[in-house]
């Protein structure tokens, strides 16, 4: 397992102390999730009297409710208890790129004072759910993994810098966006197949706007939020948009950027935008409503020499194994079946990267 870990702490009112909003937010969560006090007590491993005692003191720092508690009805968040936790998940998910690659960068840089090597997999990558879990569970299994988290362009251009190991993208067959033959040449590299996962609009629960298609989204009542210029979900979009003769300008909230689909979602979720452009998962893990526009590939390109390594073996295995399967059960939108073939680039020929 990793040795370098960031406790992120962001809330601190007087009186608060350094790190003191973990449980506040762990109870939060609990209370969102299990309608008492009890059950987040249970989920975050305190006592009920210690859950009490550390909801009791924050409402005192903000002068103001965070749960609300009815007769027979258990507990639920007040309008406060939401906005803190709404809040919190948009500033980890906005965070998890930049402190997952300082990680990564630290880890590289201090593994040999952990008695470790340099790690084994440098992987350049898209954000992709599915590919965090991956992760994750490489490093249970002691195969360390250097993750960084780019816009599907960019890790193309390291992998043919040959700056990492293996480079994550997604296509979607059909649209030609952009050439792979700009980055990949069939005599030296291979593609590895890994998920086929939807995109489509992130609306919240019970699309309170009656959005339906992209046209939607030119309406003076609905605020969007966007992925960051680069990444392949906007270069995806911004191709759609053209298809629908919608144009960017014309989309109330287009220049208003996140660097993630969980990020985007949180947004929407927290009331801070009306619809976002996104995966499903990223959606569902949200709450949100979604509606299904395209289906795409999130591939992984690798140097052919590099295919019997022993790391990128493993990596492989690791891919079509029962644990992987079970690790990823909860991505609504995905399907893993192909993980971990292998794939011709010429065959991907006529489709397009981003």
């Amino acid at each position: 397992m990793s040795s370098i870990r960031f406790e992120m702490s962001w809330l601190a009112p007087p009186g608060a102390g350094n790190g003191g909003d973990r449980l506040l937010m762990q109870l939060l969560a609990g209370i969102r999730a299990t309608g008492s006090v009890a059950g987040a007590a249970k989920s975050a491993r305190v006592s009920y009297r210690h859950a009490w005692g550390t909801l009791s003191r924050w409402e005192g720092l903000f002068a103001g409710k965070v749960v609300i508690l009815e007769r027979g009805r258990g507990a639920s968040l007040s309008p406060l208890g939401e906005k803190l936790l709404d809040a919190e998940l948009r500033v980890r998910h906005r965070l998890e790129p930049v402190l997952s690659r300082l990680c990564a960068e630290l880890e590289r840089d201090l593994g040999t004072s952990f008695g470790r090597a340099v790690p084994a997999l440098r992987i350049v990558a898209s954000h992709d759910l599915a590919l965090l879990q991956l992760r994750d569970l490489a490093i249970e299994r002691n195969l360390a993994v250097d993750l960084q988290v780019r816009g599907s362009s960019e890790s193309l251009a390291a992998h043919a810098r040959d700056e990492c190991d293996l480079a994550g993208f997604h296509l979607t067959p059909g649209r030609p966006d952009l050439d792979l033959r700009h980055w990949l040449d069939p005599r030296r590299d291979a593609i590895l197949r890994f998920a086929t996962r939807t995109q489509g609009l992130m609306v919240k629960p019970g699309n309170p706007k009656r959005i339906r298609t992209l046209s939607d989204l030119v309406r003076a009542s609905v605020r969007f939020v966007n992925r960051q210029e680069g990444s392949g979900t906007r270069v995806l979009l911004d191709g759609l948009l053209r298809g629908a003769g919608v144009r960017p300008q014309q989309i109330r909230g287009y220049a208003v950027v996140e660097y993630t689909h969980s990020a985007v979602a949180a947004t929407v979720a927290s009331g801070m935008a009306d619809v976002a452009f996104g995966i499903e998962a990223a959606a569902t893990r949200h709450g949100l409503g979604f509606i299904p526009i395209a289906s795409e590939e999130y591939l992984l390109a690798c140097r052919l020499a590099r295919l019997k390594t022993k790391p990128v073996v493993a990596l492989r295995k690791l891919m079509a194994s029962a644990a992987f399967r079970a690790a990823t059960s909860g991505l609504v939108g995905y399907e893993l079946a192909e993980a971990g073939k292998l794939a011709r680039v010429t065959a991907l020929k006529g489709a397009a990267s981003r």
